[in-house]
């Protein structure tokens, strides 16, 4: 159907016929029918009368009549007209050239498209499709404004702001569906239940679930994913979380890893983005689209958070088949270097790499956890060094301070006296020898016990260095057990 002969009857017609189609915000690819529908009511308008004002258009109450006189819904429906309405006045007042001057007339629609799904006494399974294409089109359109605050005057991120509160409408309107209590109760999921049908709007739930919590990340304020990640289960009837998209279980996990990161839950946040990110390599493997470069982009988004933590939880990475889908060299970091210093027991060269990486490191908010956890993991890994060489070699159950204090001076560089005091060599000092090796202790990492009055550290006498520093992970997860909650994830 060419631009000419589509007229509001068809529209209207298309509308009846539950065509919602028709109600795409892009323009590329719903130009045409825009185009015509403006066409339409500027010319009918110009036909009847001129405003006062000399503009020639619907103004909104006659744009109502002609809406309720179609009697969509049998007229019950009062905010389903008001949506058609505001897309007809989008048509009407839209300008292809300048998304600033139809930005009003985008989210208004939007906006009434949305609370058209809101009551569930209504058929609103029929506009899901639509407004999951227009959220689609929304999403970039508002970051698109937002990168332009400053020219355009506005508060930064108002528009996704917006566009957040517009969605959590639905999201908050979604209440979990239960079978009723002549159902038959077995094995099977809610959703092969003969008997009871999971709503097109219960479907998207996880769909709206990531779409608020990227756009929190991107609005600078993640503690708002708290409530989102908290509500979801509840919400949901379904019961087995495999049973959504898996593309969406991977997004998932992935934004609560870091949501975990962010709050310094290191082993919950590890072990998210690990299941994110290999349930991602399965997905291409099986696609074998691995070398994609679309492919090899989203394996390291995730990456760039999994590899620190799996430094910290003692998961070394492999780094040679790791590092071929590290393709963004500009902002990659030389985690190699990293491995190099922790386990070589390195402490200057450690912070060096910190201080060198502090940018990059503060926008992705790794920088305070990795100065916090990295020290220790390195104290760690030049005890086990020193254990090995010097007490395991001599078959020993101890180690002198004097010893372990030469070896820091080395490891952590603290010959020069200068005054130039700063985060990463203020607390790092030879003498703390006593300070580090009870800290070890009672982190866990180290199974012994020290001697002040003697200068001494005693541990069990054997041959196996892992009696002696048990390994990180088994540490880690005890420190910082995994949040039960997260159990049903894996069903």
């Amino acid at each position: 159907m060419t631009m000419q002969q589509y007229t509001l009857n068809s529209f209207y017609n298309d509308i009846s016929n539950k065509k919602f189609q028709v109600l795409k915000l892009d323009l590329s690819k719903n130009g045409y029918i825009i185009a015509a529908l403006q066409s339409q009511l500027y010319s009918r308008s110009c036909d009847k009368s001129t405003h006062d004002d000399g503009s020639s258009h619907y103004d909104t109450q006659k744009l109502q009549d002609m809406v309720e006189s179609n009697n969509f819904y049998s007229g019950k429906w009062t905010r389903f007209n008001m949506m058609i309405v505001s897309f007809l006045e989008y048509c009407q007042n839209i300008d292809p050239w300048s998304s600033w001057n139809s930005c009003d007339v985008i989210f208004q629609f939007y906006s009434d498209l949305n609370n058209c799904i809101l009551n569930d006494t209504y058929p609103v399974d029929e506009l899901i499709d639509i407004f999951i294409e227009n959220t689609e089109y929304i999403i970039p359109f508002a970051e698109l404004l937002d990168s332009n605050y400053r020219y355009l005057q506005i508060k930064k991120f108002q528009f996704l702001s917006y566009t957040s509160s517009i969605i959590s409408k639905t999201f908050n309107s979604i209440k979990s569906q239960h079978p009723n209590s002549s159902s038959n109760q077995n094995h099977n999921t809610i959703l092969n239940q003969s008997n009871f049908t999971i709503s097109k709007k219960q479907q998207i739930l996880l769909y709206l679930v990531n779409k608020l919590n990227n756009i929190y990340f991107k609005i600078q304020s993640p503690q708002l994913c708290s409530n989102i990640f908290r509500n979801f289960r509840p919400k949901s009837s379904i019961k087995n979380f495999n049973e959504y998209p898996v593309w969406q279980q991977i997004e998932y996990r992935y934004l609560l890893g870091r949501f975990y990161l962010l709050n310094k839950r290191v082993s919950n946040s590890f072990v998210q983005l690990n299941t994110s990110f290999n349930l991602l390599f399965k997905s291409y493997q099986i696609m074998n689209i691995l070398d994609d470069l679309r492919s090899k982009r989203n394996l390291q988004r995730i990456l760039k958070y999994l590899i620190p933590l799996g430094i910290i939880m003692g998961k070394l990475p492999n780094l040679n088949f790791v590092s071929k889908f590290l393709i963004d060299e500009e902002n990659n970091l030389n985690y190699r270097e990293l491995l190099q210093y922790v386990r070589s027991g390195n402490i200057f060269m450690m912070n060096q790499w910190l201080k060198s990486n502090e940018i990059i490191l503060r926008k992705r908010n790794l920088f305070l956890i990795l100065l916090e956890k990295l020290p220790m993991l390195t104290y760690r890994y030049l005890l086990r060094r020193v254990i090995q060489i010097w007490s395991i070699e001599q078959q020993l159950n101890r180690l002198p301070y004097d010893i372990f204090e030469k070896c820091l001076k080395v490891s952590i560089q603290d010959n020069d006296t200068s005054d130039n005091i700063n985060i990463f060599n203020s607390i790092h000092k030879s003498k703390n020898v006593e300070n580090i090796l009870v800290t070890l202790i009672n982190l866990g990492y180290l199974r012994g016990n020290c001697f002040p009055l003697l200068q001494l550290c005693v541990f069990q006498r054997t041959t196996d260095i892992n009696n002696i520093l048990p390994p990180i992970e088994n540490r880690m997860l005890s420190m910082f057990p995994l949040n039960h909650e997260d159990s049903w994830l894996d069903n």
